[in-house]
Formats: C-alpha cells, sequence, structure tokens
C-alpha cells in the first residue's frame, strides 16, 4: 500500500509539472544582456523606428505554436505610438528574436523638459507568464536631442567606448561621427574578422581606427 501511495505522488507530481504555465525570458542586446536601452529619435532617419528583442522560455520547446503578448503600464507609452506584432514561438523553437516599432513624435515639446521612460512585460496568459527576477522586461529610455550617448565613455566587451577613437565627446563631433558613418546611435565592436555579420549601427573598431 505505501509503495502504492509513493507511485501516486510521483505520477501527480510530474502531471503538475508539465501542466505548469513556463516562463518567458526577454531582453535587448545582441552579444550582451543590456538592463536597458536608450533610443534617441534625433538620429532617427525616418517616422519609424524598430526595436529588436530577444526571447527565451524556460522550459522545453513543444510541437506547436505558441503566441504571446507585451504590455506596460507606464503613463509615458500613452505619450508614444507603438506597434505591436502578435508574438509567435514557433514549434520546437525555444529562443529567438523579435521587432516592434515605435513612430518618431511630431511634438516638438514633447521632451522639452524631461525623457521618456517606458518598460514592456509579457502579458499573462494561459501559454506563458512573465519570468519573476532577471529578463524579465524590456526597459527603454526615449530621447530626442543630440546628447552624449551612453557609450562613448563606457562600453561592456566585446564593444569599445567611442572616446577610444573620437576622443573627448563635443556635441558637433558626434555629429560629424553620424554624418560620415550614416549611423544613429553608434557602437563599436571588437572584431577582427574579414566581413563580420555585425547588429545594427555597428562597426568594427578597424573600421572606427580608419575614421
Amino acid at each position: 500500500l505505501l509503495l502504492l501511495t509513493i507511485s501516486g505522488c510521483k505520477k501527480n507530481e510530474l502531471k503538475y509539472f508539465e501542466e505548469e504555465v513556463p516562463l518567458l525570458n526577454i531582453w535587448f542586446g545582441t552579444n550582451n544582456v543590456l538592463e536597458s536601452i536608450t533610443h534617441n529619435f534625433a538620429y532617427s532617419p525616418t517616422d519609424r523606428d524598430s526595436l529588436v528583442f530577444n526571447y527565451r522560455i524556460a522550459g522545453y520547446p513543444v510541437d506547436y505554436e505558441r503566441v504571446f503578448e507585451l504590455t506596460t503600464t507606464d503613463d509615458d507609452a500613452k505619450l508614444l505610438t507603438f506597434t505591436f506584432n502578435k508574438y509567435k514561438v514557433p514549434a520546437g523553437k525555444s529562443l529567438g528574436k523579435l521587432v516592434f516599432y515605435v513612430d518618431k513624435p511630431t511634438d516638438k515639446n514633447l521632451f522639452a523638459n524631461r525623457d521618456l521612460n517606458v518598460s514592456f512585460k509579457v502579458k499573462q496568459s494561459s501559454v506563458f507568464q512573465p519570468a519573476l527576477k532577471e529578463l524579465n522586461d524590456l526597459k527603454i529610455k526615449f530621447k530626442n536631442a543630440v546628447t552624449k550617448p551612453d557609450n562613448w565613455d563606457n562600453a561592456v566587451l566585446p564593444n569599445l567606448p567611442l572616446k577610444n577613437f573620437f576622443g573627448s565627446y563635443s556635441t558637433e563631433k558626434y555629429k560629424f561621427v553620424i554624418q560620415v558613418t550614416g549611423l544613429s546611435n553608434l557602437v563599436v565592436e571588437r572584431n577582427i574578422k574579414v566581413n563580420p555579420e555585425l547588429p545594427p549601427n555597428t562597426i568594427t573598431e578597424i573600421h572606427a581606427k580608419a575614421l
């Protein structure tokens, strides 16, 4: 009788684990996990910008497609226009990259006194739930002025600080760098490969030294 009871408990525990809603991690970053990013509309060449994020399921893949949404409760999000896809995790997959869009605001006074801060989380559903602590949100600081970028003085490897190549910061110098490279929110990556595959807005240190 004791053996049957133990067997029954194990079966129930396994069933509970299989039915538990998996956690879904989300984050920004290509080679590194970024706690937050800064997006500056002043460098946007078009009226709509794309923001790429990563996802990873804390669990095993399944043999059917699953869908999730992003949500926010931040008041600043109401001041901007976002466009989201219906995010699909393909059958047999547990991680990947997805994108959402934000329109460049037309109100010139929107950023007159401050930056805007918005964070997105995975919307709770019967399919996924947001991660509890780490990799559980997408934090973005929005600006609309030519200002000193976060990675001018400091950067996390394999990325390198812009000051290593362009010296002390000035607005005119940064405008020149943007004009010459044709890239906004510029990132320099330590990479010696020939014709490497690079993330958006990224150049190699060899390219940066040649500027």
